[in-house]
């Protein structure tokens, strides 16, 4: 925005302009020859000129009898309104500039025959251009810059779409703001595409249906908040891949801004190269706003940064209006040059379109007013049209998310004042299950669990995908989350398992475990249970080949032990234990009772949520656990699984790739099965949030022991 003097006006036609008021003037009146030629000449300052005292002459004689009533006739004018949108654009322009842009092309001056005969594009030009702030609304010093023009006419000669409905408003948006005019930020691209390249992207985009239906409703004005985005058109396409494909939740009432809760909230190793890696290493404060404004811009939703200190991550236009979400209210937040009370009271005067353009009008109209007396009047009917509601303490404080929590976003949210999106499904990609492969889909789950950190719900979410179908997600913030399949496995031996996952960081993994090849506990006993719950907590939980259930003891007791009753003498050379999440024990042993006396079969130190070791082979009926030591004064063992044996229970560990948040399948692992109903569980302790559409098995080697 510039300050500018307003056109010198022609001595003469000032005479008759203040003449106007006693004495109509019919000898000019606004035509298309004039207009034209003022064009082809680049000499604006006569039209100028002329369209003043026309407007002078139509405006009211006497100041002290201007009214609302009298204004509103005058406005509903298609000529007059007409001409004082020309004048307004001629004088915010610059009739000189204005007359070099048109030199400097012929297509310019094609262009500005289109724009200047088109009340829509032009009202909506200027209506988008007029500053949010209302102080320097009615200050009326702003100007208007030709670089705007040029970026327009370059969208306009190349895109004929960009000339009538929701595309004008596209591409008058992105010449005023193109790419990168945005805050900058982390992830940001190096360098950002021309207006047209943008231009062109959001319309396709549009036109494909891949930005939310609210897009459709935007104002010129919002729509600068879309098109200024800081990140490349690859960044943009991913962002809205990656929520489609591993949170497509989140899609339900637009509510894209919540994946904010998903950057990781520490100081990121890895450098912010673009937007997935941003995601894949977190940050805090810039680098969450950053994502909050990038996220939102990428589905369609006008969002602006907010600035520090003591504020939020973002300003975005929800479904129910500007918010402000992820830290402090409005009233700690700065944005676009203006305090919070500043800025909503500015936006509430826009959002009332009919009344905001009449406003606008009569500030022009006053502008081309050539006595005090007259502009001060048409201005006094324009303040009183622009009153606002006033702005309560209550949404002052108000802020979606105020905590940066680092727990997973969960709850639809409730659209007060519009439609929440559901977007139709695209159709199913067949399944295509290689020969052989016993294929597992990730939502036939008999069981799942989990154990909260920072919140969140203790199990597996299911989700329908965007692209059909259902698929899982294991929530981030979990001290582990589990699921468990019932598999009929055709023959023992060692199978290949991969499986369909999408993941946004790097770095993670899950847990395999099976269950049917250890020896069967007829019964389990234990020094101690937690708060004597022997139902919910004895020692059988640790037995039952479900991870879901568990043995516990008190806090504070580092020693204890739960002994496993075989029913008859038993090989065993094989144990496994799961102590997942609490991770307690520090000392342990492992003994088998021989002629009522106890021998050691092995000893160790940590545990942890995948134990498994082999010993020389011995026969007991009667095996025991005991811990020795454990951590700090939260001791207290707790054992999910306590099994022995000959042949451990297929188990490892999968490798998951960093996908960015879009679906690959994993390597495969090996994992050793029996033959017959098994069931398969599948953990992924202290992981950031992994979707699951299916996996597989496929037999490698039928022989193996």
């Amino acid at each position: 925005m510039r300050i500018i003097a307003k056109p010198t006006i022609h001595c003469l036609m000032l005479l008759v302009m203040l003449f106007s008021f006693s004495e109509p003037l019919q000898a000019w009146e606004p035509n298309a020859k004039a207009l034209e030629t003022g064009i082809d000449s680049g000499e604006f300052a006569d039209y100028f000129a002329n369209l003043s005292a026309w407007l002078v002459q139509k405006a009211p004689i006497d100041p002290a009898k201007i009214s609302a009533t009298a204004l509103e006739t005058i406005l509903q004018d298609p000529a007059i309104a007409l001409a004082l949108a020309q004048r307004q654009f001629i004088a915010k322009s610059e009739p000189a500039k204005l007359g070099a842009f048109a030199n400097a092309d012929a297509a310019n001056k094609t262009f500005l025959k289109w724009l200047l005969k088109n009340p829509n594009a032009l009202q909506l030009y200027l209506l988008g251009s007029t500053p949010l702030s209302i102080p320097v609304r009615e200050d009326n010093s702003y100007g208007l810059s030709t670089r705007v023009l040029e970026n327009w006419r370059t969208i306009f000669d190349a895109a004929p779409e960009s000339r009538d409905g929701i595309y004008l408003r596209l591409a008058i948006a992105t010449s005023l703001r193109p790419a990168g005019t945005g805050s900058p930020g982390s992830g940001q691209a190096k360098v950002h595409s021309t207006p047209l390249v943008r231009y062109q992207y959001f319309q396709t985009a549009h036109a494909n249906k891949e930005l939310f239906p609210s897009f459709n409703n935007l104002t010129v004005w919002e729509m600068q908040f879309v098109t200024c985005s800081g990140a490349s058109e690859t960044d943009l396409s991913w962002g809205r891949e990656m929520v489609n494909t591993w949170r497509p939740d989140l899609r339900a009432g637009e509510r894209v801004v919540e994946t904010t809760s998903l950057v990781w909230r520490r100081n990121s190793p890895i450098s912010h190269v673009d937007y997935k890696t941003l995601l894949d290493g977190g940050g805090k404060c810039g680098p969450r706003s950053s994502w909050s404004v990038f996220i939102c811009q990428a589905f369609g939703i006008p969002a602006i940064g907010v600035g520090q200190p003591r504020h939020a991550c973002v300003a975005y236009k929800s479904l129910n209006g500007w918010q402000v979400a992820y830290g402090m209210g409005w009233d700690a937040s700065r944005l676009e040059g203006m305090g919070g009370r500043e800025f909503l009271a500015s936006v509430a005067s826009r959002e009332r379109s009919a009344n905001f353009s009449q406003v606008e009008q009569l500030r022009w109209l006053a502008a081309a007013l050539p006595t005090k007396e007259h502009s001060k009047a048409v201005l006094a009917i324009a303040k009183t049209l622009a009153t606002t509601p006033p702005i309560t303490e209550k949404d002052l404080k108000s802020s979606e998310k105020a905590d940066e929590m680092d727990a997973d976003p969960s709850g639809p949210a409730v659209s007060k004042t519009g439609t929440a999106s559901t977007p139709t499904a695209k159709p199913t990609e067949p399944v295509v299950v290689p020969p052989g492969a016993i294929h597992v889909e990730g939502t036939s789950y008999f069981e799942t669990g989990g154990i909260t950190v920072w919140g969140g719900e203790p199990q597996v979410t299911v989700l329908d995908s965007y692209n059909g179908g259902k698929q899982l997600l294991f929530q981030q913030g979990m001290a582990s989350c589990w699921v468990g399949y019932k598999v009929d496995i055709p023959e023992t031996g060692i199978y290949q398992m991969e499986a369909t996952v999408a993941t946004v960081n790097s770095g993670q993994g899950m847990y395999v475990r099976s269950f049917g090849a250890m020896a069967p506990v007829k019964e389990a006993t234990a020094s101690a249970v937690w708060k004597g719950d022997t139902k919910g907590l004895g020692p059988q939980m640790a037995v039952d080949n479900n991870p879901s259930t568990r043995w516990a003891v008190n806090f504070g007791v580092d020693q204890a032990w739960i002994e496993l009753d075989l029913g008859k003498p038993t090989p065993i050379s094989t144990v496994m234990i799961d102590e997942r999440a609490y991770e307690k024990v520090k000392k342990f042993v492992l003994e088998y009772k021989v002629d009522n006396e106890w021998k050691t079969i092995l000893e160790g130190t940590t545990i942890g949520n995948s134990y498994a070791a082999d010993f020389p082979e011995v026969t007991a009926q009667h095996v025991r656990l005991s811990t020795l030591d454990c951590s700090g004064n939260t001791g207290g063992p707790t054992f999910w699984e306590v099994s022995v044996g000959t042949i451990q229970d297929g188990h490892g560990w999968i490798s998951l790739p960093w996908t960015a948040g879009v679906w690959q399948t994993t390597k495969p692992i090996d994992i050793r099965l029996i033959k017959g109903a098994q069931t398969v569980w599948l953990f992924t302790p202290y992981q950031r949030g992994v979707g699951l559409k299916s996996f597989d098995l496929k037999i490698k080697n039928s022989t193996a022991k």
